[in-house]
């Protein structure tokens, strides 16, 4: 008896050795943000009724990394308290949102689910990546492909991909192999993308090159356009393939008093989309630029945001329209909020009308259809108060979708932001937009409403 209970002790003292083991070499490792916003605009029809908007969002994500082994990692994001308006977004839900039956008499707002948005393998080598599973993608910019990862970022772009990340010097050169939608099990009924990255990046000499090139496929089963969608591509059904090839160059440079960036994006081929027996294709472009002047020993920086992205023109069987990315911004107002009442800027294409309208939705606007110019000075007021006053102009490039006799000037708005920084984690923003609207928002004989608006916005962020 005694022999047994003496094995038994050296069984489990084995055995706590070999988890004790185990753990050290596991470790968990968090990081995360917390969001709170207020924003109101009011007047974002820019005529009579005003549709004014004024709400609050809230928002946390939370990710975890799993370090089980030397350079392996396994990643993960959870989102909390998710939009109920804009799902797969960073968007946060609305302030005051309650789905109890009978609100007047509920004691709780409610509860909404955690949403896992990632989860991918890292694997590090000395020579390069290998990455596994649903991850965050960006590219230049982010005029096309942004990972949403600025404090304010209220979207995200993901993929379930397969890609090695090869490192030679400052050059790396990545293969990426993704699929966008599947309709279950089944071989086939899939949306798939294969890309590339070709890019340079020298910290030392502060310089940027690169290319991303993707062809995107899929069967017209699982497109899943909607009526509106398909009536903004100007089409009647879909009745075709999707396969779509999208490319974006990067370019940058930055030196002691000056640097820029610039990055130019193009997509052609085929949407899926058909009008009577004929295919409606795609073929437009974007450019954008950035350029600046570092505040050094100064109290003032300076910066300058210019580009521009095609429309559609009805005339033609092909869409020309290009759209940034939503988290691509000029200005708090002009291409961030839906203005005025029509589609002036042609990105019905990729916003939910069924739903949402000027002004019942968030900042789901993108630059399209126009072009741009939005200089801004920043002034140091003290070592943690920054000040900073942005001008943006816009004209349309093409007024034929509205109507032939459309102007193209979209007006001149003014930003002034106060942004408060008590650490480097912790920022509380303030900003207020004045938008003169232009003649492009009558549309032409039509008469419809340019009033003047204006917008407010208070947020905080914290990372961690």
């Amino acid at each position: 008896m005694k022999m047994l209970k003496k094995n038994l002790l050296k069984a489990l003292g084995l055995s706590v050795a070999l988890l004790s083991t185990t753990a050290n070499a596991m470790s968990l490792d968090w990081n995360g943000g917390y969001r709170f916003e207020w924003t109101e605009v009011d007047r974002p029809s820019l005529a009579t009724p005003t549709q004014r908007k004024a709400y609050g969002l809230n928002y946390l994500y939370l990710s975890p990394k799993i370090i089980a082994a030397d350079g392996v990692n396994i990643i993960s994001r959870f989102d909390v308290l998710n939009s109920s308006a804009y799902p797969n977004s960073q968007v946060g839900e609305i302030w005051g949102m309650n789905t109890n039956t009978n609100p007047g008499n509920a004691e709780n707002q409610g509860s909404t689910d955690i949403k896992v948005s990632q989860l991918y393998l890292n694997v590090n080598q000395e020579y390069g990546a290998l990455i596994v599973g649903r991850a965050p993608f960006e590219f230049g910019l982010g005029m096309t492909y942004s990972a949403g990862k600025g404090a304010f970022d209220h979207w995200y772009d993901t993929r379930d991909m397969v890609a090695y990340k090869v490192v030679i010097g400052d050059w790396f050169i990545m293969p990426v192999l993704s699929r966008k939608q599947s309709s279950g099990f089944g071989q086939g009924g899939t949306i798939t993308t294969q890309g590339f990255q070709l890019q340079y990046e020298s910290e030392e000499n502060k310089s940027l090159i690169g290319v991303y090139q993707e062809n995107v496929k899929g069967v017209k089963e699982v497109l899943g356009y909607d009526a509106n969608q398909i009536a903004a591509f100007g089409g009647d059904g879909v009745n075709s393939s999707l396969n779509m090839q999208r490319t974006n160059f990067v370019l940058g440079r930055g030196f002691d008093s000056f640097g820029f960036k610039l990055e130019a994006g193009f997509q052609s081929g085929e949407t899926g989309v058909t009008k009577g027996t004929q295919d409606v294709s795609v073929n437009g472009y974007g450019i954008a630029a950035e350029l600046y002047i570092p505040r050094a020993e100064s109290k003032w920086d300076w910066k300058l945001k210019l580009g521009m992205a095609t429309g559609d023109d009805p005339s033609s069987t092909d869409f020309g329209g290009y759209a940034f990315n939503r988290n691509y911004d000029a200005g708090m107002l002009l291409f961030n909020h839906r203005l005025g009442q029509r589609d002036f800027l042609n990105t019905d294409v990729y916003k939910n009308t069924t739903t949402l309208n000027v002004g019942n939705s968030a900042d789901d606007e993108s630059i399209s259809n126009a072009m741009y110019i939005a200089p801004s000075v920043g002034y140091a007021w003290n070592d943690r108060v920054d000040v900073r006053n942005t001008l943006v102009y816009g004209q349309l490039l093409n007024t034929v979708k509205n109507s032939v006799d459309s102007a193209k000037d979209l007006g001149l708005e003014w930003d002034i932001e106060v942004i408060y920084k008590p650490s480097e984690r912790i920022q509380w923003v303030n900003q207020v937009g004045l938008l003169f609207p232009g003649e492009a928002w009558k549309n032409g004989n039509d008469g419809l409403g340019n009033g003047f608006t204006f917008g407010f916005a208070s947020k905080a962020a914290i990372s961690f």
